[in-house]
Formats: structure tokens, sequence, C-alpha cells
């Protein structure tokens, strides 16, 4: 199997008016509205802040990403090739992120939880970036 070429113009149409981008839109702006209202309602709570960093995190992490790479992607190349298109589909089905955030999520709190005693986040992170990358040459390779 060949590498796919870097990602570039094409014939593959991409762009940001899709309910899956607003829905990863959406739910930064729950997390956005979630820690204002914990700063407005408990702004001395310095346990609550550690705690919705420490449950919210890993969501956060991935999702920023995710929205960062489709803009990005988007935004570079509207009209796009296969390896811009395939980037682009394997956030926007929503099947990576279904799978990769709680995965690391509960490796961190694995992790985090036995003072990492039981180091679980790295391989997570690996077994998701697998995923990625499966999940790519599906979209790709048509596998």
């Amino acid at each position: 199997m060949r590498l796919p070429p870097l990602p570039g113009h094409g014939s593959y149409p991409l762009t940001l008016a899709t309910p899956a981008f607003y829905v990863l839109l959406a739910l930064l702006g729950l997390f956005a509205l979630m820690l204002g209202y914990l700063w407005k309602s408990h702004p001395t709570h310095k346990r609550g802040f550690e705690g919705y960093y420490e449950a919210a995190g890993i969501s956060l992490t991935f999702l920023t990403f995710s929205v960062l790479l489709v803009i990005g992607t988007v935004l570079r190349d509207p009209s796009a090739n296969r390896t811009s298109w395939a980037l682009y589909e394997v956030i926007l089905s929503g099947y990576w992120l279904t799978f990769a955030i709680p995965i690391v999520t509960v490796a961190s709190s694995v992790e985090s939880r036995s003072r990492g005693r039981i180091p679980w986040v790295v391989p997570s992170v690996v077994v998701a970036v697998a995923m990625f990358a499966a999940l790519f040459g599906y979209y790709f390779y048509g596998i």
C-alpha cells in the first residue's frame, strides 16, 4: 500500500456548513458554558475547578484538535484532494472521537487515581492514534 500524498487541492468539496461541524462547535460551547457557570457560581472553589479540568481535559483536547483540524483543512483546501477529504471525514464522521475520548479518559483516570502506578495514558493515546490511522485508511483507501 502506498503512502497518501500530502493534503492539497483536488476535486472533493469541503465545507464547514455541516451538522457534524456544528455539533463539534456546540460541544465546545457547552464545555465553555459549564466552566463559565462554575466560575460565576463558585469562584473560590479550587477543587471544583480541579474536578472540571480533570474530567473535561481529555474531551476538550480532542474536541479542540478536531475543530482546528477541520477548520484548517477546509480553509487550506476547500476543494480538497483525497488526503484532505479523508482527514475531514475521520473527524466529522464522529467514529474516531466516539472511540478515542472515552478510551483516553478512562486511561487518564486510572493512571491519575493510581498515582501513576498504572501507566495507561501513553498506551491509550497510541491506541487513539492507531484508530485515527485506521479510519483515515478506511476513508482514503476505501478499505
